[in-house]
């Protein structure tokens, strides 16, 4: 993305607040205009009060001096608080924006994103942006509306000083422009680093356990210095442009300042300027000079700001795989059943295919058991039920419906997921569960824990069911983070229901319990039960078997420990008889 198209897209958020915007420009015109008043006040304290002796201009100025200054800190402040606000709120709504976007995007850009990339977009590249939206245009508004009415007014006051000044705009546009592109460059590559050292301070906090457990502390710190190493290289080329643009402002500056001093000294000594009007010139240029100088400095923050738009923009520019369609079909009870039709699928940046032209018929309110391997493609049905992916060879049904005629929202809303890896939010034991039915009342969100087995350990927390369960559950254990998440599944009540591994983490006492009260919700539902632990499958109406993503084998446990197949080869290595192995070598 270019520069002129990021900048391009920016106006659409500061558009609502263009009122705002010009009142602060306003504000920053009439500092000029005060400034301009200054230099002329200058000129009379020289030539009328010290040179003439004038009394009353001495009187009059000592009043009109600081109500001139008093006029300007408002003015400043007025400026300077509008545009804040207008650099908060954008990065508001762009915040927003980006948090909305991220949700609405399909699963495959999670599976190729790394998360701290994605996070430092989110942090970093929204700071970027909000400081250069904050102070950019308070600079380049206020500044070079100054630095032009001060050198316009030097043509009032002497044309061949302010032809001199005028002098130097090129040679700054040069510098400016030079330095610029480096910083642009510099920025954009150092927040791309920035996305890795976030990804490997994710890493190493969420994988601590693993990390200390097989002593890889040094191999960590070795990664992460290398990407630490590369984000110092590149802040120093942008802080090298930085440096260098200010000094060689200044030079430049000193130049001019230099020649208007001979020229100056020459126009008094030869009585065709008096030495107030000299030192209106040298105020003019001074004041012009100041600002120009900032214009310097704000485009390094120009340039980060820009850069941090490109990145941002490219987040929201990503689209969903997944897409919705025009005129949704109404989701309803399904009546005929789930069917899995010469079914592909290949997860993103993966060679094998998960699934192989599968096709699979569950009937309504069929209870099926999937097993298989690990990498059998068994959790890769739930997701492409779920509507996670879209399968690229073939389709899934309900009921003869194609999932993508449905809605998302709708599909998904009646579909009940129990996962392995359980994920909690940050809220009360009470909003975990009401997840997927907020408006469920909190004696029905206490039914569903009580079906869950979750009822006793919830009451006996610090604060019951208002009990805050932290970042990720983490005070919670593993079973009982489990059995929140079944109450979840239960309190939604939806007619299709997908177990995955949904009581791995249970002890052998607590998964008893819970198999009993889901089997009492299997009744007029369909349902996938997916797991590892054979013993969990064998009250299924039928089990399936995969194996490399084709379905090899399906029947009752009973038929399936005689067929002597794949199944009957992992229930036996899970009742510890390895000597059948072989069967499960390709």
């Amino acid at each position: 993305m270019k520069s002129a198209d990021a900048v391009r897209r920016l106006l659409p958020y500061i558009r609502p607040y263009l009122a705002r915007f010009i009142w602060a420009g306003v504000a920053m015109i009439l500092v000029a205009g005060v400034n301009l008043v200054s230099i002329r006040l200058l000129k009379d304290v020289i030539d009328q009060v010290f040179l003439q002796k004038d009394v009353g201009m001495f009187y009059d100025l000592l009043l009109i001096i600081p109500i001139v200054f008093f006029l300007k800190t408002v003015l400043n402040y007025i400026q300077i608080y509008l545009m804040s606000w207008i650099g908060q709120k954008v990065t508001q709504v762009l915040r927003r924006d980006l948090f909305s976007h991220l949700h609405e995007l399909s699963m495959d850009f999670f599976w190729k994103s790394r998360s701290g990339e994605v996070l430092a977009r989110v942090t970093g590249d929204l700071s970027n942006l909000q400081s250069a939206l904050q102070f950019t245009p308070l600079y380049m508004v206020r500044d070079t509306t100054m630095a032009v009415s001060l050198l316009g007014y030097l043509f009032v006051l002497n044309w061949k000083f302010a032809i001199l000044a005028f002098t130097s705009l090129p040679l700054c546009a040069i510098v400016l422009v030079v330095t610029g592109t480096k910083m642009r460059k510099a920025s954009q590559e150092s927040q791309r680093i920035l996305g890795e050292i976030y990804h490997r301070f994710q890493e190493s906090l969420q994988g601590m356990l693993v990390v200390k457990a097989f002593n890889y502390e040094a191999g960590a710190i070795a990664k992460f210095d290398l990407e630490n190493d590369g984000f110092w290289t590149q802040m120093m080329r942008y802080l090298r442009a930085t440096a260098l643009s200010g000094p060689l402002m200044e030079f430049l500056g000193a130049l001019i300042f230099t020649l208007i001093l001979y020229l100056g000294g020459r126009e008094i000594l030869s009585d065709r300027m008096t030495p107030g009007e000299f030192m209106a010139v040298v105020g003019c240029f001074l004041s012009a000079y100041n600002p120009v100088k900032n214009i310097a400095r704000s485009n390094a923050e120009i340039q980060r700001g820009v850069a941090s738009a490109q990145r941002i923009f490219e987040l929201l520019d990503e689209k969903p795989t997944v897409l919705e369609p025009k005129e949704p079909v109404r989701f309803s009870k399904p009546k005929q059943g789930v069917r899995f039709e010469n079914v592909s699928f290949r997860y993103p940046d993966r060679d094998a295919l998960a699934l192989k032209s599968l096709t699979l018929d569950v009937a309504s309110g069929e209870v099926i058991a999937v097993a298989g391997p690990s990498g059998s493609g068994k959790t890769t049905l739930a997701h492409l039920l779920l509507r996670l992916f879209d399968p690229q060879e073939g389709r899934v049904t309900i009921d003869g419906v194609d999932l993508r005629a449905f809605s998302t929202a709708d599909l998904r809303r009646h579909i009940g997921l129990v996962t392995q890896d359980t994920m909690l939010l940050h809220d009360t034991v009470v909003g975990n569960v009401a997840v997927g039915n907020p408006a469920a009342s909190r004696e029905k969100v206490v039914d569903a824990l009580r079906a869950a087995d979750a009822e006793a350990f919830v009451r006996a927390l610090p604060e019951g069911f208002d009990t805050m369960l932290g970042e990720r559950g983490l005070r919670l254990s593993g079973g009982q983070r489990q059995r929140i998440a079944i109450a979840r599944a239960i309190l939604k009540d939806p007619p299709i229901m997908v177990l995955d591994e949904a009581t791995s983490n249970l002890d052998t006492a607590s998964e008893r319990s819970v198999q009993q009260a889901l089997e009492k919700l299997y009744q007029g539902r369909t349902v996938f039960v997916i797991a590892h632990r054979l013993s969990t499958l064998q009250g299924a109406d039928r089990i399936v078997v995969l194996r490399h993503g084709e379905l090899c084998e399906s029947g009752t446990h009973q038929e399936l420990i005689r067929r002597g197949g794949v199944y009957a080869t992992l229930h036996q290595l899970q009742q510890l008889e390895p000597n059948n192995e072989g069967a499960l070598k390709d």
